[in-house]
């Protein structure tokens, strides 16, 4: 493998590769624009009513469509774990660039709270007003606001420490899950707060499809991660290789034991032999996590072996998508909207699952110059638009 890897610090970065913006790294910012182009897929689908499951939910069982829709359902659940850890490596990288300016640690914290509150509003409005479909919309960005709160004050605690405990709060959520499985796969009825903090519930209002202490220790990992990047192990590709491999090992291990803590464990959750790789995304499954991050483990070591791709090469609009992740959390929903609506306007011949990929296309011409705008905006105020 190569060994050049862009870093948007000119201190630490290696001759002859150029960086995307200050302070980013490219790879991370490319593995971003991953997880939102496979979200965008997901929901694109699902507008024009093309169901991509290869997962699932309260150890319900799953009935598979033909192989290009949970082939395609798997892609897309590598969006959320990488976007949860992804969002904790980007907040450290921000804390550490505050430091090197000689900016106060109040002033980060205050950012995380102010970021939280306004990815908090843009959720529980816009977001949730242009979703469609028919299941509520399940607040992805409410988790993320709550995590990032808490993290406001556990970021104080040294790496490692935070790390483990982010590990161990995964260990004993799937613990509790387990004294929860039968009322869940019953679809019995939920209490908000249990909702919030440790299941998911349709019911509720709003709508809660991913649990604070189920997913927000990904987050919390990311940042335990992300304090460490200047060490030089972490830009090496073989690093990350190494560590896609030992995950999937994991996920491996988890699998064939029964999966602690995987309401979807095979065989509760279908007869195929394809069901094996359907997992329980509602709780979410360490085996889910193992799974989905050890991919985008090895995703990141190819971003670092080649970042000529990523620079100046023809994956460089994933940087663009990366570097504005909450604009185009925010906007996909907006156009996804659009275009299904225009869709629907007229008789959908063929399977459905063309017409999800159709409208993701469609929706990624819309959005790929809007977000080349943006980003050229947010650069030239940035005061204004630093937490957007």
């Amino acid at each position: 493998m190569a060994s050049g890897v862009t870093i948007a610090d000119k201190s630490i970065a290696l001759p002859r590769e150029r960086a995307a913006s200050t302070g980013r790294i490219v790879a991370v910012d490319a593995l971003r624009g991953v997880a939102l182009l496979l979200m965008a897929l997901d929901h694109a689908s699902f507008f024009v009513g093309a169901g991509l499951q290869a997962e699932s939910y309260g150890g319900q069982p799953v009935t598979l469509q033909s192989a290009p829709y949970w082939i395609s359902g798997l892609l897309t659940n590598l969006a959320s774990p990488i976007f949860f850890l992804l969002g904790g490596y980007s907040l450290a990288l921000y804390a550490a660039a505050q430091r090197r300016k000689g900016r106060p640690e109040h002033a980060t914290t205050r950012y995380i709270l102010i970021r939280a509150g306004l990815i908090l509003a843009l959720d529980l409005t816009i977001c949730n007003l242009f979703w469609r479909g028919a299941t509520p919309y399940v607040h992805v960005l409410t988790a993320i606001a709550a995590t990032m709160a808490l993290l406001s004050l556990l970021r104080f605690l040294p790496p490692l420490v935070l790390a483990g405990i982010s590990l161990l709060v995964l260990g004993l959520h799937q613990v509790a899950i387990g004294t929860l499985a039968d009322a869940l796969a019953a679809g019995a009825p939920q209490p908000f707060w249990q909702a919030f903090w440790l299941t998911y519930s349709y019911d509720t209002r709003p709508a809660l499809g991913f649990a604070v202490l189920g997913w927000g220790p990904l987050l919390w990992l990311g940042y335990a991660i992300g304090t460490l990047q200047d060490r030089p192990a972490l830009l090496r590709p073989r690093t990350w290789a190494a560590a896609g491999i030992g995950l999937l090992g994991c996920w491996l291990a988890l699998r064939l034991a029964g999966g602690f803590g995987d309401l979807g464990a095979f065989g509760a959750v279908g007869g195929s032999a394809a069901h094996f790789l359907v997992m329980s995304k509602a709780p979410p499954s360490l085996a889910f996590f193992a799974f989905n991050l050890g991919i985008a483990a090895l995703l990141l070591a190819g971003f670092y072996a080649w970042p000529r791709l990523t620079n100046n090469g023809p994956l460089r609009w994933l940087v663009l998508v990366g570097q504005v992740s909450l604009f185009f959390y925010v906007m996909h929903i907006v156009i996804y909207n659009l275009v299904s609506q225009i869709l629907g306007l007229v008789s959908l011949p063929g399977p459905r699952i063309i017409w999800g990929y159709a409208a993701w296309l469609i929706g990624l011409a819309v959005f790929l110059p809007l977000g080349a705008w943006y980003r050229e905006i947010r650069k030239r105020y940035p005061r204004v638009l630093c937490y957007l």
